[in-house]
């Protein structure tokens, strides 16, 4: 747990002594169990130790879509509980099990009469992680924003591909249709005319983009 972003330039005296002087709290979730339900109460930060975690919300037609996908470092509520809101409107579940840190907000956000200078070094800290969370949201409005299923695949892979040829994405078929906010049949049926036309090579979650 030390050595997570959250912690970041803090050393470890210091952070027992955050432990104590914040609260800070860790559970350990098993499989396919439930962080946090939509409309339960919020009124803290959580952070992925270890393993990873789905937040996912139901449309309309009572379809699961995944929002994100959190893994280690991650951090989540900040979009809700900075609103003022104290009701989750999301669930948050692990996929394989994961531990999970807990951070009361308004513990972190107002620090105590010492002003302990390791406690400013957590809010710099959360901040730093919160924008990176807002950055990767604001890749997938641009992702789903796009106008065709196979536009959106290219904009999702494009967001992991890397200078090694092979990626990887965290998400199965069925994850990353519910990402795309598509059917899995039709996004199914794309990838394999994409693979036909020679724009990308697939197995399971591995991918390789052929042709820009």
């Amino acid at each position: 747990m030390l050595k997570i972003d959250l912690f970041e330039k803090i050393d470890n005296n210091s952070i027992l002594q955050l432990l104590q002087c914040i609260g800070i709290k860790t559970k350990v979730y098993k499989k396919n169990s439930y962080i946090l339900k939509s409309g339960s109460k919020i009124d803290f930060l959580i952070v992925i130790l270890d393993g990873s975690a789905v937040v996912s919300k139901t449309d309309l037609k009572n379809n699961p879509v995944i929002i994100e996908k959190l893994k280690i470092n991650d951090i989540f509520g900040h979009n809700i509980v900075c609103l003022g809101q104290n009701k989750c409107p999301v669930d948050v579940y692990t996929e394989n099990g994961c531990e999970v840190l807990f951070l009361p907000f308004e513990k972190v956000v107002a620090p105590c009469s010492k002003l302990c200078s390791y406690h400013l070094q957590l809010i710099k800290n959360i901040m730093k992680m919160i924008s990176s969370r807002n950055s990767l949201l604001n890749d997938k409005i641009d992702i789903i924003g796009q106008k065709t299923i196979r536009d959106k695949i290219l904009a999702l892979l494009h967001s992991y591909k890397t200078n090694e040829g092979v990626f990887t994405i965290p998400y199965s078929r069925e994850e990353m249709a519910k990402f795309l906010c598509t059917d899995r049949s039709a996004l199914s049926r794309e990838l394999s005319k994409m693979r036909d036309e020679g724009i990308l090579r697939y197995s399971k979650n591995y991918f390789e983009l052929l042709k820009n």
